[in-house]
């Protein structure tokens, strides 16, 4: 699942839309000039960190992109959220680049990691000027069950900064599906919120109980910066 979903503001409770069940995936785009850049001047850099024979390049595929000012307020900015190969079920090497004016600004890559399956760009919820982005991994089938969970994270001076983990949907054989809608109060920091959901067809999405606060979890993803 490829989920693209551009972040909305809730007016009557000031929220943010973090995470929305059942959410439409949309398709990535890249101009002619930013998938010539990614083929010139990051995925060369890419190769030689991760080329062998279990991680090939056979996998790369755009996953998805967002548009943003990620690492300089007011910019116009494009991430690049791709996976550069597949080693096992759910299992790979990812990689994150932002894009801007011909040049690339930042390059990532998670080296041990899951499967990319999507990303979004919040409006800078922590208030610094900047836009957070949601990166999105499925876990593979395990027994007849699976699930996808959500890094979030921001561009500082230094790098990657992960501001944590939460879990977007869990699904199973037997069981109904559950996914949670997560919202953000946006501020110094912010505050994050969870309501349950089920569904038996993935179409409608039935609210269980009331939004309550909760906290990103531990980071899960380790990032190292392509040079």
């Amino acid at each position: 699942m490829i989920f693209l979903v551009c972040a909305t503001w809730v007016n009557s409770q000031s929220l943010v839309v973090v995470n929305e069940p059942g959410a439409k995936p949309v398709r990535p785009t890249l101009t002619a000039a930013e998938t010539n850049l990614m083929q010139r001047s990051v995925l060369p850099k890419v190769r030689k960190i991760l080329a062998s024979d279990e991680c090939t390049e056979t996998d790369y595929d755009v996953v998805s992109t967002v548009k943003g000012a990620f690492t300089k307020a007011g910019a116009q900015q494009t991430l690049v959220y791709y996976q550069y190969c597949v080693t096992g079920n759910g299992l790979g090497s990812t990689g994150v680049a932002v894009l801007e004016n011909g040049k690339v600004i930042a390059s990532y890559i998670a080296e041990d990691g899951d499967e990319a399956s999507g990303a979004r760009s919040l409006p800078d919820i922590d208030q610094d000027g900047l836009n957070e982005v949601i990166l999105e991994v499925s876990g593979g089938m395990h027994q007849g069950s699976g699930g996808t969970g959500a890094e979030m994270i921001e561009f500082t001076a230094t790098g990657i900064k992960s501001l944590g983990w939460f879990t977007q949907d869990e699904f199973s054989e037997n069981g109904p599906s559950i996914a949670y809608r997560v919202t953000a109060k946006p501020g110094k920091p912010p505050l994050f919120y969870r309501q349950k959901f089920t569904s038996r067809n993935e179409k409608k999405w039935n609210p269980v109980g009331k939004p309550l606060p909760f906290k990103l979890g531990k980071p899960l993803i380790k990032f190292r910066a392509v040079k």
